[in-house]
C-alpha cells in the first residue's frame, strides 16, 4: 500500500519538479551564499547551517567569507583565528573540520574541491546529507540530501507518518527525492524542496493553502499534512554543573584554551572545574572555582567572592555555572593554554556566547 502511494506521486514526479522551481524561481530567498556561488561557498555555508538557523548565519557567513576568502585563505590560517571569525555560531568543532577540510582540498586537490559525492564524504566534518547537498548545488550532480526540512515535505509529500529520525524512514524518503530530482536542475531542485520547507511547509501549522505542489501532497489529500511527521520527543539534556573562577588584574582576565575533548574545544573560557551538584554560592562550588584558578597558577589573594549564576542550553547539555572572583597575588604563568585578555581582545578571541555570559555575570566586559 505505502509503495503503490509512493508509486501515485512519481507517476506526478515531472509536474511536481516544475511547479516547485516555478515556485523556486519567484519565492526564494537572496541569501549571500546564493550570490556568486562557488564549491567553496557552499561548503562553508552547509556547514554553518548544520544545527544552526540562516538569519543567525548569514553575518557569520559575510564576514568569513571576507577574512577568508578561498580554500587556500583558510587553509593558511591559524585555528586561533578562524575560531575567532566562528565565535559565537557554536559548535565550534565545525570550525575545526572546515579548517583541517580546506588544508586537505589545498594539498591534495590543490585547492579544488572534489565533485565526487563520495570524495566529499572523507572531508572531516562532511557526512552523507552535506556532501549529496554540495554535490548537488555547486556540481550539479543528480543527487538529493535530506536535512530535515526535505525529510519533513518528502513525508508529507508521500504521507509517509513514520518518525523521520529513524534510520529506514530516512532511507526510504531520500530514496524518493533521488527520483524526483530532475536531472537538468538538481541544485535548484535541492534547494527548492528545502527552501519550501523552511517557508511553506513548516513544522506544527503548514501553510499548505500557499503551497506550490499542494495538489501532489497524498498528506494533505490524507488530511494529515500537519502531523507528519510525528513528534518524538528529544532525549533529556545532561544538566552540568561547573564553577569557574573570574581572575582579573590590572583590567585584564584570565583565559585558558579549552582542550581538546572538553565541551567548547579550542575556545578561550575561565577557568573551570564541573561539581557534582547545584552548590550555588556554597563553600564546595567556591572551593572548585579556587582549585581551578591555583590550577592555571594563580595564587588566590584571600577568600574568592561569589559573583553571579549563569545558565546555558547546549544541544545534549544543560548547563549552570556559578562565577567566582578569584584576586590574584604574584605572577601568573600563560602558555598555549593561558592567556590575559582586556575587554577590546576579547573581540578578536575564539569566545563562545556561553563565556561571554559568565564574563558578563562577573561585570566583565
Amino acid at each position: 500500500m505505502a509503495r503503490s502511494r509512493e508509486m501515485r506521486l512519481l507517476d506526478h514526479g515531472s509536474t511536481l519538479a516544475a511547479d516547485l522551481l516555478a515556485w523556486y524561481g519567484r519565492h526564494h530567498r537572496d541569501l549571500p551564499w546564493r550570490r556568486a556561488p562557488s564549491p567553496y561557498r557552499s561548503l562553508v555555508s552547509e556547514l554553518m547551517l548544520q544545527q544552526t538557523v540562516v538569519a543567525t548565519v548569514v553575518p557569520y557567513f559575510d564576514r568569513f567569507i571576507a577574512r577568508f576568502p578561498d580554500f587556500r585563505a583558510l587553509a593558511a590560517a591559524r585555528e586561533d583565528d578562524v575560531l575567532a571569525a566562528w565565535s559565537g555560531l557554536g559548535y565550534y568543532a565545525r570550525a575545526r573540520h572546515l579548517h583541517r577540510a580546506a588544508k586537505l582540498v589545498v594539498s591534495r586537490w590543490d585547492g579544488r574541491l572534489p565533485d565526487d559525492e563520495s570524495a566529499l564524504r572523507d572531508l572531516p566534518g562532511v557526512g552523507e546529507y552535506t556532501a549529496a547537498s554540495v554535490a548537488a548545488i555547486a556540481f550539479g550532480k543528480p543527487t538529493f540530501a535530506l536535512d530535515g526540512n526535505a525529510a519533513r515535505v518528502m513525508a508529507r509529500l508521500a504521507d509517509v507518518p513514520a518518525p523521520t529520525s529513524l534510520t529506514v524512514t530516512r532511507k526510504r524518503l531520500r530514496a524518493l527525492g533521488l527520483s524526483l530530482v530532475p536531472r537538468d536542475r538538481p541544485g535548484d531542485f535541492q534547494q527548492a524542496v528545502m527552501e519550501l520547507g523552511a517557508l511553506v511547509c513548516v513544522p506544527g501549522r503548514p501553510r499548505c493553502d500557499t503551497c506550490p505542489v499542494r495538489g501532489h501532497c497524498l498528506g494533505l489529500a490524507a488530511g494529515r499534512a500537519a502531523r507528519i511527521p510525528p513528534r518524538v520527543a528529544p532525549p533529556p539534556r545532561r544538566p552540568v554543573y561547573l564553577a569557574c573562577a573570574l581572575v582579573v588584574r590590572g583590567g585584564r582576565v584570565l583565559l585558558v584554551r579549552r582542550e581538546s575533548g572538553d565541551l567548547l574545544a579550542g575556545t578561550w573560557a575561565l577557568p573551570a572545574k564541573e561539581v557534582s551538584r547545584r552548590s550555588g554560592a556554597a563553600p564546595v562550588a567556591g572551593a572548585a572555582a579556587r582549585a581551578a584558578a591555583v590550577g592555571m597558577g594563580v595564587k588566590p589573594d584571600g577568600a574568592v567572592r561569589y559573583a553571579g549564576r549563569v545558565r546555558h542550553i547546549f544541544t545534549h547539555r544543560d548547563v549552570t555555572a556559578d562565577v567566582f572572583a578569584v584576586a590574584p597575588t604574584g605572577k601568573v604563568p600563560t602558555g598555549e593554554r593561558a592567556r590575559w585578555a582586556d575587554a577590546a581582545e576579547l573581540a578578536g578571541l575564539a569566545v563562545s556566547s556561553f563565556t561571554r555570559k559568565t564574563l558578563r555575570a562577573g561585570n566583565f566586559a
